[in-house]
């Protein structure tokens, strides 16, 4: 009977520690899996917009978009005029800590693509 008890935790301890296992190895190997960098195209920076939405800052081939992505849905909204290493620096600047340079980088991107789409119609 003692065994018995004895071969049923070691047989428990033994599910465990490879569930455990299994667990850990299955996050080493899915880093990152969500937003995966290339070597040409990165993710700078994210923020949510609520359950389903997000916006995205990629950098491709040196040049910064901004993404609206939604579950169904990926759209680019404007090139941002400023390299990533410019943004970087914007993001790790005193503003940025207080939470408006979000807000104020946003509305600059949005007014430069207006500029840009008026302009575009006088030619």
């Amino acid at each position: 009977m003692g065994s018995n008890i004895l071969w049923v935790i070691l047989s428990l301890v033994g599910v465990l520690g490879l569930f455990f296992i299994l667990v850990y190895a299955t996050k080493k190997l899915n880093t990152g899996l969500g937003f995966v960098n290339g070597n040409r195209m990165k993710v700078i920076d994210r923020i949510s917009l609520g359950r389903d939405g997000m916006l995205v800052v990629v950098s491709v081939a040196g040049k910064l978009m901004l993404f609206g992505v939604t579950g169904q849905h990926i759209e680019k909204l404007a090139d941002i005029d400023m390299t990533p290493e410019e943004y970087s620096e914007k993001a790790s600047s005193p503003e940025t800590q207080t939470g408006m340079s979000f807000a104020s980088a946003f509305a600059e991107v949005m007014r430069r693509n207006k500029g840009t789409e008026k302009d575009n119609r006088d030619d």
